[in-house]
């Protein structure tokens, strides 16, 4: 178990806008690091020639902002997506964690009266071109780009001269910020989108109905309440699109909506519907080409959960009364891989988490945010020979 505090780091801290700047770096700050390391090795079997060795190590780190310069509130280390990474101050008072990683983005915007039997559904723009969501205009905490915590597993099974290793990593918890989604999504010009859609069953497509309407209100926990947006319909028919002639007059079954309700507040503060747009007659269509979230950052954010198979190894050790007659006291011979799997929640993305960074030309380091990041999976094989005079 470990406690560390960290006084005046450099920190770059927000200027009004009459300055000419945006920020400036100074010494200020205090940070407080708290964590756990544990070690674990074992060997449950172990016989003339056969040996099972076993090791684990778990780590836990948590890391709070405690103080900041007087005048200064929070650090924001990044932008990007509609989502910032910023530190507060710790303050129990205004709710405040002060965990650094912390990741802030606008929500949807919903109803917030509570008598109202729309509470909590999505309040759509009115009369938007090009939005079919908004967002609220305070940002919220929506994750944190730390895991909970890592452990590392490693087994050996040897059987006389030969052993077998494998290495495996387990990550658990944490959030990250993908801009290759969100620009291969946007485009529509990759499937990542079109595999989110929500496809309505057979024969509640193509048109609006009190039937589509009632499929969507039983399904409100998916298609309203959820954090992750998702409209309902798609490019063609076959993929459940409605008839829409927005923009163009045109009229073609590539229509998508987004499910939820218009409206406006008294001055009691009590919700006034104007119209659903739950599917039934009165929902507004969109092409399916307008229908990704752009200004909803949560539709960009994933689980950065994973566990790796590191390594494998297969070793075998020369004997001795064979190496000693080249000169030599101790001869291993080995092949190896590395990379060999991932499993993850995203793995359709081809984005490993891991890789959730961003590294600068001019220092800049954006830790919980990729682009570009998907590179191919390369599982390189090996040998190697060792030995000792």
């Amino acid at each position: 178990y470990y406690k560390e505090d960290n006084r005046n780091q450099i920190l770059s801290v927000p200027l009004a806008g009459s300055t000419g700047f945006n920020s400036i770096k100074i010494n200020a700050g205090l940070l407080q690091s708290k964590g756990v390391e544990l070690m674990l090795g074992f060997t449950p079997i172990q016989t003339n020639d056969w040996t099972w060795d076993i090791n684990a190590n778990f780590t836990k780190n948590r890391t709070h902002l405690l103080e900041l310069s007087e005048g200064t509130d929070f650090v924001e280390f990044w932008s990007e997506a509609r989502v910032k990474n910023i530190a507060y101050a710790k303050n129990e008072e205004l709710g405040r964690d002060g965990l650094i990683g912390n990741l802030y983005s606008r929500k949807i915007l919903r109803v917030t009266d509570k008598n109202s039997k729309y509470y909590n559904y999505p309040l759509l723009p009115e009369n938007s071109e090009d939005a079919e969501w908004q967002s609220e205009d305070e940002y919220s905490k929506v994750g944190n780009y730390n895991p909970s915590f890592i452990m590392g597993f490693q087994t050996t099974l040897s059987y006389k001269n030969f052993s077998l290793s494998m290495t495996f990593d387990w990550r658990s918890g944490g959030q990250y910020v993908s801009q290759t989604w969100r620009y291969l999504t946007e485009g529509v010009v990759s499937n990542t989108w079109l595999n989110q859609l929500v496809i309505p069953p057979d024969g509640l497509g193509g048109n609006p109905s009190n039937a589509l309407r009632d499929w969507v209100v039983a399904n409100a926990d998916a298609l309203i309440f959820t954090n992750n947006p998702r409209p309902v319909g798609g490019p063609t028919p076959d993929f459940g699109g409605y008839y829409n002639d927005f923009y163009t007059g045109i009229g073609a079954y590539d229509g998508t909506f987004a499910p939820g309700v218009y409206g406006y507040y008294d001055d009691s503060g009590n919700f006034i519907l104007t119209k659903e747009n739950l599917g039934n007659e009165g929902t507004e269509f969109r092409p399916y080409v307008m229908s990704y979230p752009w200004d909803i950052g949560e539709a960009n954010l994933f689980d950065a959960d994973y566990v790796k198979l590191r390594e494998i190894a297969l070793n075998y050790r020369v004997p001795q009364r064979a190496s000693q007659k080249l000169g030599i006291k101790d001869l291993n011979v080995s092949v190896y891989s590395r990379n060999i799997m991932i499993w993850t929640k995203n793995a359709g993305m081809g984005i490993d988490p891991e890789k959730a960074y961003q590294s600068a030309g001019n220092g800049t380091f954006k830790q919980g945010v990729e682009r570009f990041n998907a590179e191919p999976w390369v599982v390189p094989v090996g040998f190697k020979l060792s030995f000792s005079f």
